[in-house]
Parts: structure tokens; sequence; C-alpha cells
């Protein structure tokens, strides 16, 4: 099951809070309500993911598709309060580049995001 609410943030964004699992359903709901919201004009988007249990494949290739679109039209789609279990994902598939860490709706809306991305460093072998 998955919820979805839109409100208007002071700073004029969007913001779509996400509640349930994200899996190929949720990440249709997600698409269709995204979609509209650009095709409305509203291409500044905040998706508040504290509510978010799991975050499937689908998904996150929504939310690529998603961001790339609103850039197109001069916006753009931030990710707030991402859930520790979700980020890990995020970071293992190396979206975390795309989607800076927002802590928070206000972070978000701001783009005041924490710290950028933590640079690779690949895993030394242990010698002999």
């Amino acid at each position: 099951m998955l919820a979805l609410s839109v409100e208007s943030h002071r700073t004029g964004c969007a913001v779509v809070d996400v509640a349930g699992e994200l899996d190929l359903t949720g990440a249709r709901k997600v698409l269709e309500k995204l979609d509209r919201l650009i095709a409305e004009g509203r291409v500044r988007v905040v998706l508040d993911m504290s509510g978010v249990s799991f975050c499937g494949a689908q998904a996150m290739s929504v939310l690529v598709r998603t961001r790339a679109r609103a850039q197109r039209e001069g916006g753009w789609l931030r990710l707030a309060a991402v859930p520790p279990h979700v980020r890990r994902v995020f970071v293992r598939t190396d979206l975390d580049r795309l989607f800076p860490h927002y802590p928070d709706v206000a972070s978000a809306a701001s783009g005041r995001s924490v710290s950028a991305p933590a640079p690779r460093v690949p895993e030394q072998k242990s010698g002999t």
C-alpha cells in the first residue's frame, strides 16, 4: 500500500509525501503523480521519503527519469529524509551521486544538502 499527498512549500516547490512501499505498483503511482506535477509546470519537486519502507529498482528508475525530465524543464527533483535502509541502496548503486542527502524537506527545498557524496575509495586487498 502506498499513500501520496502533495503540498506547496513556502519556497514555491511541490512537496510530495510518500508513505509505504515503492514496489512496482508504488513506482507507477509515483510516476503518475510526478508526471502530472511536471505537466502542470511544477518542475521543482521534493519527494519526502521519510515514510518509505521499501524502494525497488522500478522506483529508482522512475526517480532517475523524473529527475532528468524536471531538469530538462528547468527544475529539479530532490529526495528528503530518505530512511537509512533505502539510502544504503542509493549508495551501493551510485545513485547518491544524483540524489544528494537532504535530511528534511526544508533542506531539500532550499538545496542545502548535508554533504557531497563521499568519494569512492577502491577496496584494498589484504596482502601477505
